[in-house]
């Protein structure tokens, strides 16, 4: 994937660019916010599978010969691999392994946490790939503390457009007052931003609406069946669905085109609340 994340087998990025270091810190603290988002993600490591080879998909192998997939990460390029991969994990001095969160999908592939221990220092993958601009997170296995840090990193590298977020910004974030510029770009992982106008819900649907003409105006839904688990996710921030008539949002998920912009929810954490932040134009952060 050409100008991707190389992550080499001896743990050094190469080809992010001068600006990939700006987005992660050095020292003690780099190494204490790296153990808190193994933990909160991948937790116990010592039932991970070994890898042993990357496959040119991004995904890998593991001894038992299964293959994973680098869970909640998607590419923030058009045609890109799901994830980097890694040129030889057989060599070298770090060693990689995988941490399943679910058994196989329908493709045979295993979504894990994916780890690199390099000598004295243990890191998430997905972590180092979201901080460098490579990838978005796309919420699907991740939750509270985890989701919390991932989307922290991935902001990190987006505030300094590191990596990807050099170029792809303007495809891939977008604000909800600015319905016009989600057109051309169905199909794509988006972040939208913006104040949810009013709610709506059915008995199989809830509905986010971002304006008062809903043939033209942003729409976000997730299933009612699911209200109690959006509503667990919420409350870390100190709300409800119920309550977000009124509050900048900022949601995440495959853009289509229905009577105007739309978004359908599958995980609850691709809906946060965006506290003391002021939409601009772009889905850009107004302070």
């Amino acid at each position: 994937m050409a100008g991707c994340l190389c992550l080499a087998v001896s743990g050094i990025i190469c080809g992010g660019g001068p600006s990939a270091a700006q987005a992660v810190s050095s020292g003690a603290e780099r190494t204490s916010n790296a153990d808190e988002i193994l933990v909160a993600c991948a937790g116990d490591i010592a039932s991970g599978v070994p890898l042993v080879a990357a496959a040119s998909d991004g995904t890998f192998e593991g001894v038992d010969g299964a293959r994973y997939l680098a869970v909640d990460l998607r590419p923030l390029t058009d045609g890109a691999r799901r994830a980097p991969a890694l040129a030889d994990l057989t060599t070298g001095a770090a060693s990689y392994l995988a941490v399943p969160v679910a058994g196989p999908d329908r493709w045979g592939l295993v979504p894990a946490w994916i780890v690199r221990r390099d000598r004295d220092e243990t890191r998430l993958l997905q972590a180092e790939i979201l901080e460098h601009g490579e990838a978005l997170f796309a919420p699907g296995a991740a939750s509270g503390a985890c989701a919390d840090r991932l989307r922290a990193a991935e902001h990190t590298a987006r505030r300094a457009r590191s990596g990807h977020w050099r170029d792809v910004a303007g495809a891939t974030l977008f604000s909800s007052w600015e319905p016009d510029t989600f057109a051309g770009h169905a199909g794509r992982y988006v972040i939208a931003r913006g104040r949810i106008v009013s709610l709506g819900k059915t008995a199989s649907t809830r509905y986010l609406n971002f304006g008062r003409y809903w043939k033209t105006d942003l729409t976000v839904t997730f299933k009612s069946s699911e209200e109690n688990t959006f509503n667990a996710a919420l409350g870390r921030s100190g709300h409800m669905v119920d309550d977000l008539e009124g509050h900048s949002v900022e949601v995440r998920g495959v853009l289509q085109e229905r009577d105007g912009p739309y978004i359908a929810l599958r995980h609850p954490e691709q809906l946060v609340v965006l506290k003391g932040r002021r939409v601009g134009s772009g889905g850009q952060d107004g302070n």
